[in-house]
């Protein structure tokens, strides 16, 4: 495949509607923090290619799971797969729950009726054209995507005026770039969203097979290198796009909330997006179908490719490995087509508990986190160290993995109170019951503001991780894997043998601290058997010598 298709399959893919609906979502109820997680975009970018990237290359390996058999062993590919396999189905709810949001707030469309035709239509052209038709699509749903994004903004921008907009925004403390506070259980902070941004990114571009499928296609490390590097001005802007689209609708509704409006009352946040286009272009024949098109796009771009790497990840890691009888590659592809229909049918399940949480960004991040944290620990520990073995690394990840469903189930289930910006409805009209406004609203004559009473009721005691931003579940889950996997790594190495790490599977950033360059061909030859004589130029390639890992 060529750079520009796969650039723009990385950034649909790892932007869907999710993002499209729920960003804009999250910068009408918090504001613009969220849009710090942009800096760590490039920093866990540049790791990735560079760090990681050049491994799965040097290696040769179909899946990004087959480097954790050469370097820790069978077990540690088949947990890492399987994990992967969890999230994915899990993440697919998702996505597929977040268009019907959309759907329901525009057309009244149910629910289901929304997931089954989306499910469909993937099913039939993820599991006919495989990865080649899916990188196509999705270069066409990217530019929907932005089209969607972009007439809202523009829209918003003639009916206000583009500097009002930003300045409604200002006044009513959406514009948030530098909370430089420490508190944890704060939504969004400075530091809670780039590290988040450091993390998502490694963990997508380094580590999943998704991301790893569309590198590995292009045919050589270069080009997949630029190909990461041509996404991530997409995806950056993107960001910026989503965020602003939040701002503009904040400027729409500045003072009439549709979620505290009796006459309209949506059921989520993430339906702010889909009720502004319908308000603005619902008397335009087809501008808000091109709208919701575009919704409908980041969410098909997500999920096949989400169907098309489980199918290759089930294929490879699971089968193949495990199976011990000879199938043709024509019966294989045969099996990865019904698998990419089997997973569709089975994501439908999980969309029944996707829609309990506070919001579809909320959900998405919990949910890729939980496995994504961990597993980064593990490839990190492989790559960046030779201590690392098989038993320690599996004993890292359960602890960093159990550790994240203790923090992000209790969440979830207690779901702590987080507050929002102050939203008015002194411009809706006034049709309420003195009851109402009693119970819900506090007149004040400041700048005509009607401002949302807290709830005075004591909130019940709530164990303080629980309180937790979701932002740093993702990044205190990898660090608990990285400093638990390597500390029993080190501790089991004493009583058990430990095959030796070779330097292809290390990253390229340490394998000059832990493998030593040698001149002499016989002597690098005997130490490490990595030498290679160059006949045709008569050169001898680098070598190393494995050195002490300390």
């Amino acid at each position: 495949m060529g750079i520009w298709p796969v650039a723009f399959s990385l950034m649909a893919t790892c932007l869907s509607s999710v993002a499209v609906l729920g960003v804009p979502a999250e910068t009408y109820l918090y504001g613009t923090q969220i849009l710090m997680s942009m800096v760590g975009i490039p920093i866990g970018g540049f790791i990735a290619v560079y760090g990681f990237l050049p491994v799965f290359y040097d290696m040769k390996v179909s899946t990004a799971y087959e480097y954790l058999e050469k370097r820790f062993g069978k077990t540690t590919r088949t947990v890492a797969a399987v994990l992967f396999t969890l999230q994915m189905v899990l993440y697919m709810g998702v996505v597929l729950y977040a268009p019907s949001l959309a759907l329901n707030a525009v057309t009244g469309l149910s629910t289901w009726a929304s997931i089954l035709s989306i499910a469909a239509v993937c099913i039939f052209y993820s599991s006919q054209g495989g990865l080649k038709a899916i990188l196509w699509t999705t270069v066409f749903q990217a530019l929907l995507m932005y089209t969607a994004m972009i007439a809202v903004i523009v829209k918003i921008s003639m009916m206000k005026g583009f500097n009002e907009t930003f300045n409604i925004s200002k006044r009513g403390g959406r514009l948030i770039f530098f909370d430089l506070t420490g508190d944890l259980t704060k939504r969004y902070t400075f530091w809670n969203a780039v590290a988040n941004g450091i993390i998502f990114y490694l963990c997508t571009f380094g580590t999943n097979q998704t991301q790893i499928q569309r590198f590995l296609s292009v045919g050589n490390l270069q080009k997949a290198q630029m190909a990461l590097f041509v996404s991530i001005p997409l995806i950056v802007l993107f960001c910026i796009f989503t965020t602003w689209d939040g701002l503009a609708v904040f400027a729409l509704f500045q003072d009439c909330d549709p979620m505290k409006d009796e006459s309209v009352k949506l059921g989520s946040a993430d339906q702010i997006l889909p009720f502004a286009i319908l308000k603005m272009f619902g008397n335009i024949p087809g501008l808000t179908g091109l709208c919701i098109a575009g919704v409908f796009s980041a969410s098909l771009g997500t999920l096949s490719s989400a169907v098309n790497s489980l199918a290759g990840v089930t294929v490879q890691d699971f089968i193949k490995p495990y199976c011990s009888c000879k199938i043709s590659d024509i019966w294989m592809t045969f099996v990865a087509k019904l698998l990419a229909a089997g997973y569709i049918g089975l994501t439908l399940l999980v969309t029944l508990i996707v829609s309990n949480f506070r919001g579809v960004i909320e959900a998405a991040n919990v949910i890729i986190g939980m496995v994504g944290g961990p597993i980064l620990g593990v490839y990190s520990l492989g790559m960046f160290s030779t201590t690392a073995n098989e038993p320690g690394t599996l004993f890292g990840l359960l602890t960093g993995f159990v550790v994240y469903l203790w923090m992000g189930f209790g969440s979830y289930v207690t779901k702590a109170k987080v507050p929002t910006l102050v939203r008015s409805i002194s411009g809706c009209p006034r049709n309420y019951s003195m009851e109402y406004f009693k119970a819900n609203v506090l007149l004040t004559t400041a700048d005509n503001i009607t401002q949302i009473l807290p709830d005075t009721a004591e909130e019940k005691y709530i164990f303080p991780v629980y309180k937790w931003s979701y932002m740093w579940l993702t990044f205190f889950a990898t660090i608990i894997v990285l400093i638990v996997g390597y500390i029993a790594s080190y501790i089991l190495s004493c009583w058990i043998d430990v095959p030796d790490v070779k330097p292809e599977n290390v990253s390229p950033f340490f394998r000059r601290i832990y493998f030593k360059t040698s001149s002499n061909t016989e002597r690098a030859k005997i130490a490490s058997g990595e030498v290679e004589l160059n006949e045709k130029a008569g050169n001898i390639n680098p070598s190393y010598v494995v050195t002490d890992d300390t």
